[in-house]
Parts: structure tokens; sequence; C-alpha cells
């Protein structure tokens, strides 16, 4: 007897009005049965959008308001996007679907003949627990604009190293994570049916070994996820100010992009060329989408260009904010985004950095030269992703005069319990900035990375141990002193 198939697709949106009709086309034009998306801290049209693309999917296209969620996760320290995840995945067990997938409104399911469903390759492959697709991250195009299609007869790609899953919902499951879903055994496969080993303790199983990737990395697979992380350079501004608030990460820019640049070199470009009559099918029913749909699409358009006015807005003439997302910036053609020189004729020169296990605190030891002589500046400590200044003890060791400069040495020392806002262990947890002319400007930041491994684990516990203060009725000292989380 042949196999019935049944898959729900599933994703959170935020402020992603534009981008859902092709992102709900696409999947049900490939075989996905039911859509569920969950609609979180949006500014724009989202909610009309999805309501106009349900009156002509019907039932099959399901959304909520998932606000209340984000705000007990934040309130409880708890990753929204995975709670959400691991919420469907439950509901979805009660059901009767046969397979599970999670996806951002940036990625699309592909076949590389573009005709192939999700149904037409688990006829193919249906052997298995959790079979993970690769990403082929779009190549950037400083010539695209906001209006061109997404897709067209040639595209370029870079395979990366990131998957994303899907789950027989037979499978006893542990935990579902961001990229892939952490199951208690059983077998995980590449579309291909290559048989994939993780690491017991990789508790993520988002990423591939660096031998898998490199053995297939200019290959384009028959069946991957279209990562569309740049599109125009106006809409790859815009998308910076979704920030990572999912993550509990309030930096007002995303921190997990990295320039409108690609990931890797040239070499590594894949052409992926499709089908001309498949593409103008495809296109022609989407057509018919974008008409039904022509108001809300031209006020969603509307609203990510002011976002990316906001943006540009938020960076103009701040050295500080320029410097420290200037990796964020990289590749963006100077008329649309050319950052302030920074004109203070001062830099450090970081000489040690430690935690202190006894004292529970950062210390830093530096040199500030400052090129001249009479410049009058105040040492500050910030947040790492933006200008929150933190409470720190500078103490002056030391000064050399020198014809050309002076010289001063600190011992710069930060407390734990002002770094309980934390959140990334691969990040620097705090800037060494300095304040010149009521200007900050930043004076270090990456030479602090190494702190990121000690200071994150610690904030966690000291979040949750304020966290649960909250619930006596008579504050504690640690209640008293996290209070504002």
């Amino acid at each position: 007897m042949k196999p019935v198939f049944k898959v729900k697709l599933a994703a959170i949106a935020k402020d992603e009005g534009f981008y859902l009709p092709l992102w709900v086309y696409h999947h049900f034009y490939f075989g996905f049965d039911v859509l569920d998306i969950r609609v979180n801290d949006t500014t724009d049209n989202s909610w009309q959008v999805l309501e106009k693309l349900k009156s002509i999917y019907g039932e099959r296209l399901r959304f909520s308001l998932a606000d209340k969620e984000m705000a007990e996760c934040r309130a409880k320290d708890v990753n929204f996007q995975v709670h959400v995840y691991t919420q469907i995945h439950q509901e979805t067990l009660a059901e009767d679907f046969t397979h599970l997938m999670f996806l951002d409104i940036d990625e699309y399911w592909c076949a590389a003949n573009f005709s192939e469903t999700i149904k037409d390759f688990l006829a193919k492959k249906h052997d298995f627990n959790v079979c993970m697709f690769q990403w082929l991250m779009e190549v950037p195009n400083h010539a695209r604009k906001i209006e061109d299609y997404v897709f067209q007869e040639t595209l370029q790609g870079q395979k990366a190293d990131h998957v994303k899953s899907l789950l027989n919902i037979k499978t006893p499951v542990r935990a579902a994570r961001i990229h892939n879903f952490i199951i208690k055994k059983g077998k995980y496969i590449l579309p291909d049916s290559q048989v994939i080993e993780f690491p017991e303790a990789d508790s993520a199983r988002g990423v591939l070994s660096a031998e898998v990737f490199a053995a297939k990395r200019l290959v384009l697979d028959n069946y991957f996820i279209y990562h569309q992380v740049f599109r125009s350079q106006e809409e790859y501004i815009s998308g910076l100010l979704r920030g990572n608030k999912q993550n509990g990460d309030d930096s007002l820019l995303k921190t997990n992009r990295f320039g409108f640049i690609s990931g890797y070199l040239d070499e590594f470009n894949i052409n992926w060329q499709l089908p001309v009559q498949a593409l103008a099918l495809y296109q022609q029913g989407y057509e018919k989408i974008t008409q039904a749909l022509s108001f809300e699409l031209l006020a969603a358009k509307s609203l990510v260009l002011k976002r990316k006015d906001t943006v540009l807005n938020y960076l103009e003439s701040d050295i500080f904010l320029q410097e420290l997302h200037k990796h964020r910036m990289l590749g963006l053609s100077p008329d649309i985004y050319l950052p302030k020189p920074v004109k203070y004729p001062i830099r450090a020169k970081v000489k040690a950095v430690s935690f202190n296990e006894t004292d529970n605190c950062c210390s830093v030891i530096c040199n500030i030269i400052s090129e001249a002589i009479n410049l009058d500046y105040e040492l500050a400590i910030t947040q790492s992703f933006n200008k929150d200044l933190i409470e720190a003890r500078f103490n002056l060791l030391e000064i050399k005069q020198k014809p050309d400069r002076i010289v001063k040495r600190f011992q710069i020392e930060i407390d734990m319990a002002h770094l309980s806002h934390v959140i990334y262990s691969k990040w620097p947890p705090f800037c060494l900035a300095a304040k010149i002319n009521n200007e900050l400007v930043l004076l270090e930041r990456a030479a602090f990375r190494e702190l990121g491994d000690i200071v994150a684990p610690k904030a966690r516990k000291l979040r949750k141990l304020a966290l649960g203060q909250q619930n006596q009725s008579k504050p504690s000292f640690w209640h008293r002193l996290f209070r504002k989380i």
C-alpha cells in the first residue's frame, strides 16, 4: 500500500507582512498541507495579510498571536523560539500529521528542479527519523531591487553547514531546537540518504561537521533550503530592525547578520538553473496571489522602507553605534550607507583580561593612547550591543607622557552583578568606550570575547536566582539587586 503523508510547516513571524504571501504560496505550491504561523512583536500589517491569505487558502493556513508567550518567556528567561517550537511539536503529536518542519520566513524548502513537492520527496525517502536539508545561501546582489522577483531563471548561492530539519512525527523527541530535533533514538539523514552521526554532547545539532560539509559544498543538492538572507540592500537594512528578541536579546538591531557580503569566497558559488517552464508556471500562480493582495503588499512594502530609514537614522552621525554595528553594514553601497569617520586620536590596547572568581568580577588591564596631548576624555563601559552604560571601576595605574602622545594604564573592574543582561557566550559581554565632547567613542570590544564563556552562564544563574525571588512576599537582596530584569 502506498504511504500517505501529511506535512505541517510552522514558523514564527515578526514584521514579515511583505514576505508572507510568497512564503505561504511557495510552501502550499510545493505540497505542504498546513502552515502554522505564530505572529509576535509585530508593527506591520502581517495580521491583515494573513487574514487575506486565509480567505484564499482556508483552514490550511493557521496563524495566531504569540505576544503573550513572548512576554512569558522573557519573564522566565526562556528562549522564545525554542519554547514555541516545543509547543507546536506537542500540539502536532495530537493531530494526524506524519511530518513536521520549522522554517523562518526567509527560508524556502526547494527541489532543484523546481517541480517536485515535499510529498514527491517523501515518496522516495521516508525511511528516516529526521531529514536535514542544508541551507543554500543566496549571494548578495547590489543591483537587486525590492520589487524584483525572488526566483529567477539563474540564481547563485553558497551552501552553508547549517541545516533545517523534517521530523517523522512518530520519532520520540527529547527536545525541539531552532535547526533540528534532538531525538531519543533513530536516524538522521541528508536528502541523499547519507546518515549523519552527532556527538551526544551536541545539544543543538544544527551544524554539519567540517568533513561532511566540505565533501559536497560545490554540489547543488536535489533538495535544500533556499535562504533569502539578503534580498535587496534596502531590505537587508530593514531586516536588521527585527532584532533577536526571541533569544532574549534586547539589541535594537539583529546581532546575527554580518554584512551584505557572501559568507565565503566567490569560488564557492553554485549556479542554480531553474527550468523555464516550471518557473513560469510557478510565477503564473503567484501573480494571482499578488493581485488579490495588491493593497496589503503596497502597505507592507512601505513599512519595509520605513524600517530601513529607522535603521539608517539610528546610526546616522553616531560614531559609537556605527563602529559597534560596522560588521552588519559591510558591503553596502556608499550611496545607501556611508559611516561617519572617527576624528578623535585615541585608541586602546588591552594588555590582560581575566575573571576573578573570588571577587566575582571581570578585570581588564589596558593602555589608553591619546595622540592629542590635551585630549579630555572619560572612560566608560557599555553593554555589548548598545550604548547603555554599565557600572565599572576605573583605576589609573600609570601615566607616561611622550612627545607625541600620552599613555595611561588603567585597571578596569566590572562586577558580575552588573552583567546580568549578558546572553551570548560567544560574544563580548561589554565594550570599552571614551566620552569625548559629549560623544561616545568605541575603543575596544573584540578583546573581551574570551570572557563570554565565563560571564554568560553566570549571568543566567543570576537571572534565575532573581526571578525565583520574585515570587517571595518579602524581596531578598538578590531580588532588589535585579529588580530591573
